[in-house]
C-alpha cells in the first residue's frame, strides 16, 4: 500500500467521523444528550443507576441473610434487631445516614425504622437503600387527635410506631428461629460499637447507663458484678425501673413467650416517663434482682445527644430549592 493510498484511507475515516458527531449533535444537542425523550438512542443508564440495580434491596438483602438470624448453626453471634423510630423534620437525613454509618460497623444487625408517615417516604427509601444492611421500612400514621401541638407537654409519642416493630419481629422470628435480642434506638443519639457487643448475649432483659438524659449527665443502673446495684435517677424516681429508653434490651424468645406484652398507653401515646418501665419491661421481669447489667465497669456507651434544629431566619430572604433533597 503506497503513501497515497494511505492519506486516502486516513482521509475518509476522519470524515466518516465527523459526520457521525455532527449527526449526532443535531440529533442530541449537548445539553440534551441526558434526556431520554430527545436522544433515545443514547444509553442512559448512568453508573449510580447500574449500582443500583446490581445492589439488592434491603429487604432482599434480609432476605439472603437470615441464615444469620437463626439459631440452626448456633455458631453466629446473636442478632440485633434495632428499632428506630424517625419523623420528618429538618435533619431527619442527616440523622439516618449517620446512624447508618455507625450501623455498617455492627455485624450480625437487622436495622427496622418505623416512620411516622402514611406511606414510605423517598428520602428514608433512598438512605436504607445505600446503606448496604439489612433494614425494614414500616409506616405508622399517628393519630390527629393523639399528635403533640406544643412544647413540654406530658405526653410521648412512639408508643404505636415501636409496637409496629416488635409485631414485625415476633412475626418473623416465630418464622425463623431467631436468636437475638430487640434494643430501642433514636436516630439522632450516639451509640459507642462496644454497646451492641455487650447487649448481644441478653438472656431475659438487660440495662445499662444511657448519657445526657433524664436532666442528667447520666440515668440508668448503677452495675456490680453483673447485677444492678442501684440507681441514677431524678425524673420521677418513683419508676419502678427508671431507666431511658434507649437504656435496655430484650431477649427475642422472651418476647415470642409474652406475646401479649404491648408499650401500652392508648395506642399512640402514654405517660412520660412510664413507657419504658411500668408499662413495659416491668411485664418481663417484677423483681429487678433478674435485671441484667450490661455495662462493664459502669461506663456510658449510649448518649442522648439530640441533633439541632438549624435556625432558617434567612429563608424569608432567598428561598432555597425545594427540589433538592435534604
Amino acid at each position: 500500500m503506497n503513501r497515497l493510498t494511505r492519506y486516502f484511507i486516513v482521509l475518509v475515516t476522519n470524515l466518516t467521523v465527523l459526520f457521525v458527531f455532527r449527526q449526532t449533535s443535531v440529533d442530541c444537542p449537548r445539553d440534551k444528550w441526558k434526556d431520554p425523550v430527545v436522544c433515545p438512542s443514547i444509553n442512559h443508564q448512568s453508573e449510580e443507576s447500574t449500582r443500583s440495580t446490581n445492589t439488592p434491596s434491603p429487604e432482599a438483602r434480609l432476605t439472603q441473610d437470615h441464615t444469620l438470624i437463626t439459631a440452626a448453626a448456633g455458631q453466629q453471634d446473636p442478632v440485633v434487631f434495632l428499632i428506630t423510630t424517625t419523623y420528618q423534620r429538618q435533619t431527619q437525613k442527616a440523622d439516618l445516614v449517620s446512624l447508618c454509618h455507625t450501623l455498617k460497623h455492627v455485624p450480625s444487625l437487622v436495622w427496622i425504622v418505623v416512620e411516622n408517615s402514611a406511606s414510605q417516604s423517598p428520602v428514608i427509601q433512598a438512605v436504607l437503600g445505600r446503606c448496604n444492611i439489612s433494614a425494614i421500612h414500616l409506616t405508622v400514621q399517628t393519630p390527629e387527635h393523639v399528635r403533640i401541638t406544643r412544647k413540654n407537654s406530658p405526653k410521648v409519642t412512639g408508643v404505636a410506631h415501636r409496637n409496629a416493630g416488635l409485631k414485625w419481629v415476633r412475626e418473623y422470628c416465630s418464622r425463623q428461629d431467631c436468636w437475638g435480642v430487640v434494643f430501642f434506638g433514636d436516630d439522632d443519639d450516639r451509640y459507642d460499637l462496644k454497646l451492641f457487643d455487650e447487649i448481644r448475649r441478653t438472656e431475659r432483659v438487660s440495662v445499662f447507663m444511657v448519657g445526657l438524659t433524664g436532666g442528667l449527665l447520666m440515668e440508668g443502673p448503677y452495675c456490680k458484678d453483673g447485677k444492678v446495684a442501684g440507681w441514677h435517677r431524678v425524673w420521677t424516681p418513683e419508676r419502678p425501673i427508671p431507666v431511658d429508653m434507649q437504656g435496655f434490651a430484650i431477649n427475642v424468645r422472651r418476647l415470642l413467650e409474652h406475646s401479649g406484652i404491648w408499650f401500652e398507653g392508648g395506642g399512640a401515646y402514654t405517660d412520660m416517663g412510664y413507657i419504658e418501665a411500668s408499662r413495659f419491661i416491668y411485664q418481663f421481669v417484677t423483681n429487678t434482682s433478674l435485671l441484667e447489667c450490661r455495662t462493664r465497669m459502669n461506663e456510658v456507651l449510649v448518649w442522648r445527644t439530640r441533633t439541632v434544629q438549624s435556625p432558617l431566619w434567612n429563608e424569608k430572604y432567598e428561598k432555597s430549592d425545594t427540589s433538592i433533597q435534604l
